[in-house]
């Protein structure tokens, strides 16, 4: 009898930049991949995560459970979406795209708001994964930034709000160069500031972590 597809776990650790994040602010912590191997039939992988802080020096670790990420490459897309739902209290980011895929394909996100502030320069922040995919030929390329905005209403509600971009490129209804995971909406695409790993202005992800592969 077939099981559940085979899980592949991966790791990626990156720092915080020295930006202090005021009281108040929110930290959107974002995913994104790159993926070969996708049959013309088309397929889906899922992605469960956590994302923690636990050195030492660190009076107040971060532990995030992520909501799970599912993508669905399909034929009969012709262009890129993304939405949350949290059915049964399992909340979930679904991005449909077409086979071709994308360079960079929305994967997760979560928007962390931080009541009392947190220092800057913390370190590592420890984003880990659990992928499964319905194809065992399909592989991943997955990296991970994060932004600080000024102005989001707490999670979950604020997530379909946020209008994320899923995929730098054909995403439907959106036409410029923001990198995927983008909150695209205007009222709170304005207040993006500087913490985490990014430094404002038009860098609406944060800076990007190493690339890992996942096969």
């Amino acid at each position: 009898m077939g099981g559940p597809p085979p899980c592949r776990e991966s790791t990626i650790s990156a720092n915080f930049n020295g930006i202090p994040i005021a009281a108040g602010d929110s930290i959107w912590f974002n995913a994104n991949i790159k993926a070969s191997g996708i049959p013309a039939s088309g397929a889906t992988i899922i992605f469960r995560s956590t994302i923690s802080s636990t050195h030492s020096d660190q009076t107040d670790p971060l532990f995030v459970d992520v909501p799970a990420g599912r993508i669905i490459f399909s034929p009969d897309a012709t262009c890129a979406t993304t939405s949350f739902s949290n059915e049964n209290n399992n909340p979930m980011w679904t991005t449909i795209v077409p086979i071709s895929g994308s360079n960079e394909i929305f994967l997760s996100g979560v928007a962390l708001l931080l009541p009392e502030g947190l220092r800057g320069g913390v370190k590592p922040l420890i984003w880990r994964g659990e992928f499964r995919a319905s194809d065992t030929r399909i592989s991943v390329q997955w990296k991970w930034a994060a932004a600080v905005y000024t102005c989001f209403p707490p999670a979950p509600d604020v997530y379909n709000l946020l209008e994320v971009k899923p995929t730098h490129t054909n995403a439907c209804n959106v036409d410029n160069g923001d990198h995927a995971g983008t909150p695209e909406n205007p009222a709170f695409k304005q207040c993006v500031t500087g913490g985490a790993r990014g430094d404002g202005g038009s860098n609406f992800t944060g800076s990007w972590s190493a690339t890992e592969v996942v096969q």
